[in-house]
């Protein structure tokens, strides 16, 4: 594949705060009336509902299906004019499709008839001008909390973990690499490598990759993103997981949260474990990706100005209704002899200690200096991969526990 085969992507839209529960919900707007799709795509813009395609051009209903198919959105927001066919049947298609988004009939009036007809044929809601207005408000929020509730039932596909330093230099890179391939390495199930560190982004070279592509491509391409096209644009490291770098020097610091829900299901969908790098902080795209992560990892060290700054993100993520019983506080590169008990330090920070990672700063140094991942056999990685086991549950982890550098048991 040819970097001229990638359209270029320049347009950036700000968001408005997020509609309640539309986080992790992204929509598709087939609308053939240019100026009722314009009004629609305004209100959603300013409901902060990701749009994966705004103007999803079909000739004929097949055309339409294979263009779902490909995206599977949550929603499809269907204009009932202009379509190549009767509505009803295209509605029926739509939802039968597997998965099956919910159908949005959108309309430039309400008509009783049309929406009795077309709630029959299988549509979730019927929205109509004005866009502004409570009807549509209601209608909405009942179609939001209904792709919620079966996004929670059906999160039984690949899991997603992120990874985030509490400062720069706290390890979040280096847990986040060692993790990924101690998952490949212990279940040969699918595993993913996301760098979204565009502060630094040393994820690839550190998996041994030379990649073509960066994540920003695969952003680019969203729109069309399916198995195949995905294949040409990911880079595979010796260690068999599936590596997608971050953009050298990015044009702009947040990735989008029209961009980051939708990228997330689709990796969700193609792996069994996807491991996200965030960088280090409270970045915009952090915050973008909580809601459609599993789990984030914090890492800190026990040093003041790091333990300090992971309270203060512990506070902010609390304030964003991000729970603690998806929040791992972990303590990387432990001394043998640290100054404060792990216990005390619990107290400090209000939150449990995950794990602590013990340090082996040399050995690390000597394998990046290739650069290079540990040897699996390495008292880190073997700590590391307990770590692992523990947070996805792969095993019990617990009884290969060394001491203070190890995993504390919860009771």
């Amino acid at each position: 594949m040819r970097e001229s085969d990638f359209p270029s992507d320049d347009e950036t839209k700000p968001t408005a705060e997020l509609h309640p529960g539309s986080r992790s919900i992204a929509a598709v707007v087939a609308v053939p009336d240019a100026k009722l799709r314009r009004l629609l795509l305004d209100a959603l813009d300013l409901a902060s509902i990701p749009v994966v395609d705004e103007n999803c051009e079909f000739s004929s209903a097949d055309a339409l299906l294979v263009a779902v198919e490909r995206l599977r959105p949550e929603l499809v927001f269907l204009g009932v004019s202009g379509l190549p066919g009767d509505p009803d049947p295209i509605i029926a298609r739509l939802t039968a499709l597997n998965p099956a988004p919910r159908v949005v009939a959108v309309h430039d009036k309400a008509n009783p008839e049309v929406i009795l007809k077309l709630m029959r044929a299988g549509a979730s809601e019927f929205v109509y001008l004005p866009f502004d207005s409570q009807a549509f408000e209601e209608s909405l929020n009942r179609v939001l909390a209904d792709c919620a509730r079966a996004g929670q039932a059906n999160r039984v596909s690949g899991g997603i973990i992120g990874f985030v330093s509490a400062k720069g230099g706290c390890g979040a890179t280096t847990l986040a690499c060692h993790v990924s391939s101690y998952l490949h390495r212990a279940t040969k199930k699918g595993v993913l490598l996301a760098d979204l560190d565009m502060a630094s982004g040393i994820a690839g070279a550190i998996m041994q990759t030379n990649p073509r592509y960066t994540v920003q491509d695969a952003f680019q391409n969203l729109h069309r993103m399916d198995l195949k096209l995905w294949k040409s644009i990911v880079t595979a490291a010796p260690s068999g997981v599936d590596v997608i770098p971050a953009v050298p020097d990015p044009p702009s610091s947040a990735l989008g949260i029209r961009r980051i829900p939708p990228i997330f299901r689709f990796w969700r969908a193609q792996y069994d474990y996807t491991i996200v790098d965030m960088g280090h902080g409270l970045t915009q795209d952090l915050l973008d990706a909580l809601d459609s992560m599993d789990s984030l990892v914090l890492v800190a060290t026990n040093e003041m100005l790091a333990l300090r700054q992971a309270k203060h993100m512990i506070q902010a993520l609390a304030s964003r209704n991000f729970g603690s019983n998806r929040l791992r506080l972990v303590l990387n590169r432990m001394p043998k002899r640290p100054q404060i008990p792990v216990a005390e330090l619990e107290k400090v920070m209000g939150q449990p200690i995950y794990a602590v990672i013990p340090n082996d700063y040399p050995r690390l140094n000597e394998a990046y200096s290739e650069p290079r991942l540990l040897d699996p056999g390495a008292d880190l990685s073997v700590q590391i991969g307990i770590f692992a086991a523990r947070l996805t549950g792969i095993g019990d982890a617990e009884k290969k526990r060394r001491g203070l550098f190890g995993l504390r048991r919860k009771n």
